[in-house]
């Protein structure tokens, strides 16, 4: 209990059971290869999470750990969730060929960042993934999907959750982008929960 007592190590849980269980409750309804999508994006959140919530404990030999997870999630899981957002908002699902293209594009800009260690550039394609969403989302609106919408709010939640540092609100950078990033993975939920329904 007196570990819980770190808000670090308190807001890595939140997030790291956040991603496990919206996962599990709203995503079952979902062909295969758009739930592998959606799994990769969301669990690779919980295990950076949960990467975090041990180094934050005094693993101290899962820093190396934790920095491959981090790439992970902003390269190969950012692009899963652009390619599982078309999916959602176009109501199509993911072909096989489509599937594995994902991968291969996710898992090449995985293998880039880590091997040249430039993991700056993980910020950028994930920020550039997050504006493809937007843009993604928009053909949805246009169509009065209700997912969008969600889909939407979700982008912006992690938008602001990587510029934590700039929000002027009394609560460390670290735990309000751990916060953000929650409540941006239950707006995925409630996507999912609302595919089909229309806006107006």
């Amino acid at each position: 209990m007196q570990l819980l007592a770190n808000p670090h190590i308190f807001s890595n849980l939140i997030l790291s059971f956040t991603g496990v269980f919206i996962f599990m409750r709203y995503f079952r309804s979902q062909s295969s290869n758009n739930r592998w999508l959606w799994g990769i994006f969301l669990i690779s959140i919980s295990m950076s999470a949960m990467a975090d919530l041990l180094l934050f404990s005094g693993i101290s030999a899962l820093e190396n750990t934790r920095s491959v997870l981090d790439a992970g999630e902003m390269t190969l899981g950012a692009v899963c969730l652009v390619v599982a957002s078309w999916c959602l908002i176009m109501k199509v699902e993911a072909s096989k060929i489509l599937f594995s293209a994902t991968l291969i594009l996710g898992c090449t800009l995985f293998y880039c960042v880590t091997w040249f260690k430039v993991e700056y550039v993980s910020l950028i394609i994930k920020a550039f993934c997050i504006v493809v969403t937007l843009l993604i989302c928009c053909l949805g609106l246009g169509n009065r999907q209700k997912s969008a919408l969600w889909v939407i709010f979700s982008m912006m939640l992690f938008a602001l959750a990587t510029k934590s540092k700039m929000i002027p609100i009394p609560m460390h950078p670290v735990d309000l982008s751990h916060y953000l990033m929650a409540l941006a993975i239950i707006c995925i939920g409630w996507a999912i929960r609302d595919e089909y329904k229309i806006l107006f």
